[in-house]
């Protein structure tokens, strides 16, 4: 009888482990919102790109995921290989 709730024990515990991990470190992302109203998720780790307001047409702001918020990091122009996406602000 000894042996099966050892057993057990040993079987239950990293599978009650691994749940707890998982309920720890949800997936982490930050969002941000438009005028629209619109909510988007940009993944953690993830760069995006926002077009600098007027005058300038080509500039873009690198930000970068770093949950909760985006950071910004460095001003760059369109086809930068660090943008992952564009957006146009509006």
């Amino acid at each position: 009888m000894r042996v099966f709730a050892v057993a057990f024990l040993a079987l239950a515990a990293p599978a009650q482990a691994h749940a707890q991990d998982r309920i720890k470190s949800p997936e982490s992302s930050c969002s941000y919102m438009i005028k629209s109203g619109e909510s988007y998720a940009v993944p953690s780790d993830e760069n995006l790109c926002w077009r600098v307001p007027a005058p300038s047409s080509r500039e873009y702001t690198l930000l970068h995921c770093d949950p909760p918020a985006l950071q910004e990091i460095t001003r760059v122009k369109r086809g930068d290989p660090r943008c992952k996406k564009y957006e146009e602000r509006q």
